[in-house]
């Protein structure tokens, strides 16, 4: 098997008085699909964050294509995208805005995911006005104008309809052609071409 891209080794993470991980790893190769399954309190977002590098376990290892995340840190960064409820949009810009805002990309990869996310007609929006599941469609753009090779997605389909939904896993699929990495964590299964790998988070502490 080829070098994992990411990969996490022996996490411990304690909140208060509760374990969320102990002991627990995880690797990632190219075209790697992985949704993560698992109860309330288990520690799905946690463990997404700790991917992205936005929380640091007590003990344990984070390594970006077998070496350390401090020492590849500009690489590893600029190559994993996080999406959470947050989506990381300014409420106050229209929506063209926020994604001339996010990258100085060319205006054809601006176009092509504008018309990924049919994205067209809310361009002059702000995206205060919108709803969950545009919110969630912006989200997205802005995940592929960053070019990331990892996606991490907390509840990507959230608000979204069965079309969108659909658009949604067909980016995975296309990301994943690509050789590109996705982490999912959702209570329900996305309508994906080929099977995702399914983690329980057995190797985490139950809440």
């Amino acid at each position: 098997m080829s070098e994992a891209i990411l990969s996490a080794t022996n996490l411990w993470l304690r909140r208060g008085e509760r374990e969320l991980f102990n002991g627990y790893s995880l690797q990632l190769h190219a075209a790697d699909v992985l949704w993560l399954r698992a109860p309330n309190g288990r520690g799905k977002t946690t463990l997404l964050r700790i991917l992205a590098g936005l929380v640091t376990p007590e003990t344990g290892r984070l390594s970006w294509r077998g070496q350390g995340f401090a020492s590849r840190m500009d690489e590893s960064r600029q190559a994993i995208g996080f999406l959470d409820e947050r989506l990381g949009l300014s409420r106050d810009l229209s929506v063209a805005d926020n994604l001339r805002y996010i990258a100085d990309t060319c205006a054809t990869q601006t176009a092509v995911a504008i018309d990924a996310l049919e994205l067209a007609p809310l361009l002059a929006r702000r995206v205060g006005q919108l709803s969950t599941g545009q919110k969630k469609r912006v989200g997205m753009a802005r995940l592929l104008l960053e070019n990331a090779v990892v996606w991490l997605l907390d509840e990507p389909a959230n608000g979204l309809d069965d079309t969108n939904r659909a658009r949604l896993s067909a980016l995975i699929e296309a990301h994943r052609a690509q050789g590109g990495v996705c982490v999912f964590a959702s209570h329900d299964e996305l309508p994906l071409a080929r099977p995702p790998r399914i983690e329980t988070l057995e190797g985490a502490c139950a809440a």
